[in-house]
Protein backbone atom coordinates (compact mmCIF):
# COMPACT_ATOMS: atom_id res chain seq x y z
CA UNK A 1 0.00 0.00 0.00
CA UNK A 2 1.66 3.56 -1.43
CA UNK A 3 2.40 6.16 1.43
CA UNK A 4 -0.21 8.66 1.54
CA UNK A 5 0.84 12.22 1.57
CA UNK A 6 -1.65 15.32 1.91
CA UNK A 7 -1.47 18.48 0.19
CA UNK A 8 -0.57 20.55 2.60
CA UNK A 9 2.56 18.75 2.97
CA UNK A 10 3.34 19.14 -0.21
CA UNK A 11 2.49 22.84 -0.54
CA UNK A 12 4.94 23.46 2.13
CA UNK A 13 7.95 21.26 0.77
CA UNK A 14 7.66 23.04 -2.36
CA UNK A 15 8.14 26.68 -0.45
CA UNK A 16 11.44 27.36 0.19
CA UNK A 17 12.55 27.78 3.91
CA UNK A 18 12.15 31.01 5.23
CA UNK A 19 14.75 32.36 7.67
CA UNK A 20 13.32 35.12 9.89
CA UNK A 21 14.42 38.57 9.38
CA UNK A 22 17.45 39.93 11.74
CA UNK A 23 16.23 42.71 13.98
CA UNK A 24 17.37 46.16 13.30
CA UNK A 25 20.49 46.92 15.53
CA UNK A 26 21.35 51.05 15.86
CA UNK A 27 24.70 51.93 14.32
CA UNK A 28 27.37 51.77 16.30
CA UNK A 29 29.88 53.14 13.49
CA UNK A 30 30.44 56.63 13.69
CA UNK A 31 29.26 58.84 10.66
CA UNK A 32 31.37 61.81 9.41
CA UNK A 33 29.39 65.16 9.41
CA UNK A 34 30.53 68.73 8.21
CA UNK A 35 30.75 70.75 11.26
CA UNK A 36 28.51 73.60 9.87
CA UNK A 37 25.99 70.50 10.37
CA UNK A 38 25.70 70.42 14.00
CA UNK A 39 24.76 72.73 16.69
CA UNK A 40 25.44 73.06 20.57
CA UNK A 41 22.72 71.61 23.24
CA UNK A 42 20.98 74.93 24.91
CA UNK A 43 20.89 72.23 28.13
CA UNK A 44 24.87 71.77 28.30
CA UNK A 45 25.39 72.91 31.68
CA UNK A 46 28.97 73.83 30.86
CA UNK A 47 28.84 77.33 30.51
CA UNK A 48 32.74 78.57 29.06
CA UNK A 49 34.84 76.21 27.12
CA UNK A 50 38.16 76.27 29.09
CA UNK A 51 41.60 75.18 27.74
CA UNK A 52 40.62 75.07 24.05
CA UNK A 53 44.23 75.59 22.54
CA UNK A 54 45.96 72.59 23.97
CA UNK A 55 42.95 70.18 22.91
CA UNK A 56 42.81 72.74 19.64
CA UNK A 57 46.43 71.61 18.95
CA UNK A 58 45.90 67.66 19.06
CA UNK A 59 42.53 67.72 17.25
CA UNK A 60 44.63 69.93 14.70
CA UNK A 61 47.68 67.22 14.86
CA UNK A 62 45.70 63.48 14.86
CA UNK A 63 42.14 64.50 14.59
CA UNK A 64 38.89 64.04 16.58
CA UNK A 65 39.88 60.63 18.43
CA UNK A 66 36.15 60.06 19.96
CA UNK A 67 32.86 60.47 18.07
CA UNK A 68 30.48 63.11 19.28
CA UNK A 69 27.24 62.27 20.67
CA UNK A 70 24.37 63.53 18.53
CA UNK A 71 20.81 63.69 18.04
CA UNK A 72 18.87 64.63 15.29
CA UNK A 73 17.59 68.35 15.43
CA UNK A 74 14.05 66.60 15.20
CA UNK A 75 14.18 64.29 17.61
CA UNK A 76 15.63 66.91 20.13
CA UNK A 77 12.70 69.68 19.62
CA UNK A 78 10.25 66.87 19.58
CA UNK A 79 11.68 66.56 23.86
CA UNK A 80 12.72 70.07 24.07
CA UNK A 81 10.29 72.45 21.82
CA UNK A 82 11.17 75.28 23.55
CA UNK A 83 14.79 75.40 21.78
CA UNK A 84 13.71 75.17 18.61
CA UNK A 85 14.76 78.86 18.13
CA UNK A 86 18.38 78.51 19.22
CA UNK A 87 18.81 75.19 17.48
CA UNK A 88 17.90 77.03 13.95
CA UNK A 89 18.22 74.71 10.89
CA UNK A 90 21.35 72.10 11.56
CA UNK A 91 20.14 68.94 11.46
CA UNK A 92 22.16 67.99 14.33
CA UNK A 93 21.99 68.78 17.83
CA UNK A 94 25.50 67.84 19.84
CA UNK A 95 24.71 65.81 23.19
CA UNK A 96 28.38 65.20 24.48
CA UNK A 97 31.62 66.60 22.92
CA UNK A 98 31.26 70.37 23.25
CA UNK A 99 34.61 70.60 23.84
CA UNK A 100 36.01 68.74 21.05
CA UNK A 101 33.34 70.65 18.36
CA UNK A 102 34.96 73.77 19.85
CA UNK A 103 38.15 72.62 19.57
CA UNK A 104 37.74 71.31 15.74
CA UNK A 105 36.50 74.27 14.47
CA UNK A 106 39.53 76.03 16.58
CA UNK A 107 41.64 73.72 14.29
CA UNK A 108 39.84 74.41 10.88
CA UNK A 109 38.71 70.88 10.21
CA UNK A 110 35.72 70.52 8.00
CA UNK A 111 34.21 67.01 9.55
CA UNK A 112 33.84 65.43 12.48
CA UNK A 113 33.22 61.44 13.66
CA UNK A 114 29.36 61.56 15.25
CA UNK A 115 27.61 58.84 17.18
CA UNK A 116 23.68 59.46 16.12
CA UNK A 117 21.26 58.74 19.18
CA UNK A 118 17.80 58.14 18.82
CA UNK A 119 16.49 59.58 22.33
CA UNK A 120 17.19 63.05 23.79
CA UNK A 121 14.32 63.10 26.36
CA UNK A 122 16.93 63.20 29.20
CA UNK A 123 19.69 65.18 27.66
CA UNK A 124 20.24 67.94 29.92
CA UNK A 125 20.58 65.38 32.88
CA UNK A 126 22.87 62.97 30.61
CA UNK A 127 25.09 65.81 29.84
CA UNK A 128 24.88 67.01 33.83
CA UNK A 129 25.91 63.13 35.12
CA UNK A 130 28.76 63.23 32.04
CA UNK A 131 30.25 66.48 33.30
CA UNK A 132 30.43 66.43 36.80
CA UNK A 133 31.80 62.91 36.43
CA UNK A 134 34.50 64.25 34.63
CA UNK A 135 35.14 66.90 36.87
CA UNK A 136 34.23 69.58 33.85
CA UNK A 137 32.09 72.16 35.58
CA UNK A 138 32.84 74.80 38.05
CA UNK A 139 31.00 74.87 41.14
CA UNK A 140 28.40 77.62 40.14
CA UNK A 141 27.87 75.89 36.78
CA UNK A 142 27.26 72.38 38.93
CA UNK A 143 24.83 74.04 41.14
CA UNK A 144 22.57 75.91 38.13
CA UNK A 145 22.51 72.51 36.46
CA UNK A 146 21.56 70.42 39.60
CA UNK A 147 18.84 73.18 39.96
CA UNK A 148 17.46 72.57 36.41
CA UNK A 149 16.96 68.98 36.84
CA UNK A 150 15.35 69.60 40.74
CA UNK A 151 13.13 72.33 38.34
CA UNK A 152 12.55 70.21 35.55
CA UNK A 153 12.26 66.78 36.93
CA UNK A 154 10.78 67.01 40.76
CA UNK A 155 13.78 65.47 42.12
CA UNK A 156 14.80 65.88 45.45
CA UNK A 157 18.31 66.26 46.92
CA UNK A 158 19.01 62.85 47.58
CA UNK A 159 17.61 61.33 43.66
CA UNK A 160 19.85 64.45 41.93
CA UNK A 161 22.92 63.06 43.98
CA UNK A 162 22.19 59.13 43.24
CA UNK A 163 21.57 60.14 39.30
CA UNK A 164 24.86 62.05 39.28
CA UNK A 165 26.91 59.54 41.17
CA UNK A 166 27.55 62.32 44.12
CA UNK A 167 26.74 62.58 47.76
CA UNK A 168 24.20 64.48 49.02
CA UNK A 169 26.32 66.78 51.23
CA UNK A 170 27.76 67.39 47.79
CA UNK A 171 24.41 68.41 45.99
CA UNK A 172 23.54 70.51 48.75
CA UNK A 173 27.15 72.26 48.99
CA UNK A 174 26.66 73.20 45.37
CA UNK A 175 23.27 74.29 45.17
CA UNK A 176 23.74 76.86 48.42
CA UNK A 177 24.89 78.64 46.00
CA UNK A 178 22.19 79.63 44.51
CA UNK A 179 21.50 81.58 47.60
CA UNK A 180 23.74 83.93 46.55
CA UNK A 181 22.14 87.17 44.78
CA UNK A 182 22.26 86.91 40.77
CA UNK A 183 25.14 89.86 40.89
CA UNK A 184 27.36 87.90 43.56
CA UNK A 185 26.49 85.28 41.08
CA UNK A 186 27.90 86.35 38.64
CA UNK A 187 31.09 87.87 40.31
CA UNK A 188 31.60 84.31 41.24
CA UNK A 189 31.37 83.13 37.70
CA UNK A 190 33.96 85.65 36.22
CA UNK A 191 36.46 85.38 39.20
CA UNK A 192 35.95 88.72 41.36
CA UNK A 193 35.05 86.02 44.30
CA UNK A 194 35.85 82.77 45.29
CA UNK A 195 33.89 79.91 45.77
CA UNK A 196 35.29 79.22 49.51
CA UNK A 197 33.89 83.27 50.12
CA UNK A 198 30.94 82.45 47.89
CA UNK A 199 29.59 79.88 50.11
CA UNK A 200 30.05 82.10 53.28
CA UNK A 201 28.10 85.58 51.76
CA UNK A 202 25.28 82.54 50.62
CA UNK A 203 24.31 81.70 54.54
CA UNK A 204 23.44 85.60 54.94
CA UNK A 205 20.01 86.71 54.07
CA UNK A 206 20.16 88.17 50.08
CA UNK A 207 19.53 91.87 51.38
CA UNK A 208 22.94 91.59 53.82
CA UNK A 209 24.85 89.93 51.00
CA UNK A 210 27.89 91.74 49.59
CA UNK A 211 31.50 91.65 48.44
CA UNK A 212 34.24 90.45 50.07
CA UNK A 213 35.86 93.16 51.96
CA UNK A 214 32.28 95.26 51.57
CA UNK A 215 31.15 93.98 55.22
CA UNK A 216 32.42 97.30 56.91
CA UNK A 217 29.81 98.85 54.81
CA UNK A 218 26.81 97.07 56.30
CA UNK A 219 24.98 98.46 59.74
CA UNK A 220 26.85 96.40 62.74
CA UNK A 221 23.22 94.90 63.06
CA UNK A 222 22.91 93.46 59.94
CA UNK A 223 25.91 90.68 60.50
CA UNK A 224 25.08 87.82 62.50
CA UNK A 225 27.52 87.60 65.51
CA UNK A 226 28.90 84.45 64.11
CA UNK A 227 29.43 85.91 61.17
CA UNK A 228 31.69 88.61 62.73
CA UNK A 229 33.43 86.49 64.63
CA UNK A 230 34.45 84.79 60.99
CA UNK A 231 35.46 88.13 59.78
CA UNK A 232 38.47 88.26 61.63
CA UNK A 233 39.81 84.21 60.28
CA UNK A 234 42.06 84.29 57.83
CA UNK A 235 40.61 83.39 54.59
CA UNK A 236 43.56 83.90 52.62
CA UNK A 237 45.71 80.90 53.67
CA UNK A 238 45.48 77.34 51.68
CA UNK A 239 46.54 74.83 53.73
CA UNK A 240 47.41 71.79 51.54
CA UNK A 241 48.54 68.56 53.04
CA UNK A 242 51.58 67.48 50.95
CA UNK A 243 51.23 63.87 51.61
CA UNK A 244 47.67 64.52 49.67
CA UNK A 245 46.67 62.82 46.38
CA UNK A 246 46.84 65.27 43.05
CA UNK A 247 42.87 65.41 43.27
CA UNK A 248 42.90 66.68 46.99
CA UNK A 249 45.14 69.28 46.45
CA UNK A 250 43.15 70.15 43.40
CA UNK A 251 39.74 70.02 45.60
CA UNK A 252 41.89 72.69 47.99
CA UNK A 253 42.80 74.91 45.87
CA UNK A 254 39.64 74.97 44.01
CA UNK A 255 37.35 75.50 47.16
CA UNK A 256 40.12 78.58 47.61
CA UNK A 257 40.74 80.25 44.56
CA UNK A 258 38.46 82.15 41.83
CA UNK A 259 38.14 80.76 38.70
CA UNK A 260 39.95 82.92 36.85
CA UNK A 261 43.17 82.35 39.30
CA UNK A 262 42.85 78.42 38.88
CA UNK A 263 43.39 78.99 35.46
CA UNK A 264 46.37 81.10 35.39
CA UNK A 265 47.88 78.43 38.29
CA UNK A 266 47.36 76.04 35.24
CA UNK A 267 49.02 78.28 32.85
CA UNK A 268 52.24 78.77 35.18
CA UNK A 269 52.72 74.47 35.83
CA UNK A 270 52.48 74.15 32.00
CA UNK A 271 55.33 76.17 31.28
Amino acid sequence: MGRRTDLSSLLSAAEPERTPAAPARPATEPLTVPVTDLTENPDNPRHELRDLDGLAETVRERGVLQALGVVPAAVFLAAHPHHKEAIGSAPYVVLHGHRRLAAARMAGLDEVPVLVRSDASHSDEDALIENVQRDDLTELEQAQAIQGLITAYGYSQRQVAARIGKTQGFVSQRLSLMKLRPDLQEALADGRVSVEDARRIARLPQEDQQLPGQYGELPAASVPAARTERRGRDYGVIRIDSRGTPEEVVEALRRHLAPASLDRVVELLRR
